[in-house]
């Protein structure tokens, strides 16, 4: 008996279990939006050599660009308190792009000039902390539209050539406006692109910082950036440091090298400790409330913890997908690789592979139930003869009450007991 109802029963307890289990980027086939997408963030408990940087740097482009999450840089969270002006100014930014281009398309040119040119200097008070670089040149781009579009076509193609400064890979489309205003910007772009290259070093204490120049990630630091003469907008970061950023002039061929000194984040204590207690995670051991306390730290859902030792002949890659708020972890990938060179694909195929839960078993199917009729069964025919067998005792009772002339027992003496 047992057999026909405990498993069906214990499926059914499981069963919510398992879909707490299971992520959500794991709930639909090929993904989820971006809105429903679980935020995940990444702590690299690698060491602090120029190599596991780079794999780590890889890692969180897979991740920034990956349909399955929404991912959050733990600077923001390893630096929050220490930057809220810096913080305000985005958002301030943010907002001011919005009005400008209502103001734009309601034909109020000069009102929109006015709102693009704001933002623009919020966005460079914070340029290191832009989640996107690619704001700041959109901001001047738009200015120099709605500049153009109000007559200051001057002004205009100095903001198109610096938007184009900005960010020297990215091209806007401005076909929705007069062709002439297209004109204006292709032209610019074609006068920074044949503006001589110059060279310089970026170095920063501590090194191993990631190190964007002109919108592009040129490498770690110490590196020499190669780039168009002028205005270089150059943005530094490392987790567990605080983020900085430099607007400046470089016109010389060999310009002066850039130095930056990167405080320690305001919560780069926590981070440490929550980092030693992680590295657990690649052999099991791990404690939920571990987990917890990176949730908090973390500010995400998710974690991806990345762990690369070795050298770049034999480097060994260890990811764990940790599910933060159900304290748990979900999967784990390891692979031994060559490193002589950025493999960004190599990368992608270890993320998406982390990603990829592990599908649960699936058992045969269970044989039909057997109905036996109630009278087939050998409780029902026990029940039954119990039954006969006390209106029997019954019975002889009776009549042996009623022929005996004298009981041999006294009151409150003897009895009949029948147990079933």
């Amino acid at each position: 008996m047992r057999a026909h109802w405990h498993r069906p029963t214990a499926i059914a307890l499981l069963l919510p279990l398992l879909v707490v289990t299971v992520p959500a980027f794991a709930a639909t086939p090929g993904g989820v939006s971006a809105q429903d997408a679980p935020l995940t963030t990444l702590f690299d408990l690698s060491h602090d050599e120029p190599a596991l940087r780079e794999i780590a740097f890889d890692v969180a482009r897979s991740l920034r660009r990956s349909k399955q999450v929404r991912y959050r840089d733990l600077d923001e969270e390893l630096n929050r308190g220490a930057e809220d002006n810096a913080v305000a100014s985005v958002r301030s930014g943010d907002g001011l792009v919005k009005s400008g281009k209502a103001k734009l398309a309601a034909a109020q040119y000069p009102a929109a000039a006015d709102d693009f040119d704001a933002a623009v200097e919020s966005y460079l008070e914070a340029y290191a902390l832009l989640p996107d670089l690619a704001v700041l040149p959109r901001a001047m781009a738009l200015l120099g539209v709605a500049q153009w579009l109000g007559g200051e076509e001057k002004k205009a193609a100095a903001n198109f050539a610096r938007s184009i400064q900005a960010d020297l890979k990215y091209e806007q489309d401005f076909t929705e406006y007069p062709p002439k205003v297209q004109a204006a910007y292709d032209d610019a772009r074609k006068g920074v692109l044949a503006r001589p290259r110059i060279q310089y070093e970026v170095r920063t204490t501590p090194a191993n910082a990631r190190v964007y120049v002109n919108g592009v990630f040129q490498g770690l630091s110490p590196i020499w950036v190669k780039t168009a003469a002028g205005e270089q907008f150059v943005a530094i970061s490392k987790q567990g440091s605080a983020r900085r950023a430099r607007i400046l002039q470089q016109t010389q061929a060999e310009s002066p090298a850039v130095v930056e000194e990167l405080p320690s984040a305001k919560r780069k204590a926590a981070f440490d400790s929550v980092c030693e207690r992680l590295s657990e995670i690649f052999e099991g051991a791990v404690e939920p409330n571990d987990l917890t306390e990176a949730q908090g730290l973390g500010g995400a859902t998710y974690a991806v913890a990345l762990r690369a030792s070795g050298t770049r002949d034999k480097m060994k890659i260890e990811l764990a997908l940790a599910n933060l708020a159900g304290r748990q972890v979900v999967n784990r990938v390891r692979r031994e690789i060559r490193w002589q060179k950025r493999d960004k694909e190599l990368i992608d195929r270890l993320v998406d592979e982390l990603f990829r839960i592990p599908e649960l078993p699936v058992s045969e199917a269970p044989a039909p139930a057997q109905v036996t009729p109630v009278y087939r069964t050998w409780w029902f025919w026990t029940v039954i003869g119990a039954a006969a067998a006390g209106s029997a005792v019954a019975v002889l009772v009776a009549v042996h009450k009623s022929s005996a002339t004298a009981s041999k027992y006294g009151n409150g003496e003897g009895g009949l007991v029948i147990r079933f």
